[in-house]
């Protein structure tokens, strides 16, 4: 199966190419424009998203080097009853807590898990879930 879609998309990305191509010559248009037009807005958009994802970034970076961010994995592995909660990774909590705000903060803490535990660890699999 795998075979299969390796040689689909070998044809597919190549056709979708052409048919771009095609579609703007049979409708006369400047294709090169359009493509410089749209890279230079997606390069805006880059540039405009950049700072806040450095800043959140950061700010994660900060909240888990002051073990703010473990804190609450820290209390719940220590105190909770249920056996299914107790035998959770403290790395998970700080993870499900960044996940209501972030994705992008929450990506950076599942990369640091990987390293950490690596990622076909019983962790990296568990992270892996959504």
């Amino acid at each position: 199966m795998a075979n299969v879609l390796a040689h689909l998309s070998s044809i597919l990305i190549p056709a979708v190419i052409f048919f771009i191509i095609g579609y703007g010559w049979i409708h006369k248009c400047n294709l090169y424009d359009d493509f410089i037009n749209g890279a230079a807005d997606g390069l805006k958009t880059v540039v405009g998203i950049v700072p806040t994802l450095i800043g959140l970034m950061m700010a994660v970076g900060i909240l888990r080097g002051s073990g703010l961010l473990d804190l609450p994995g820290k209390l719940l592995q220590k105190y909770a009853a249920d056996s299914s909660i107790s035998g959770m990774f403290p790395e998970f909590f700080p993870l499900i807590f960044i996940r209501l705000f972030s994705s992008s903060a929450a990506t950076g803490l599942v990369l640091d898990i990987f390293k950490t535990y690596g990622t076909d660890s019983l962790a990296g699999r568990i992270t892996s879930r959504r």
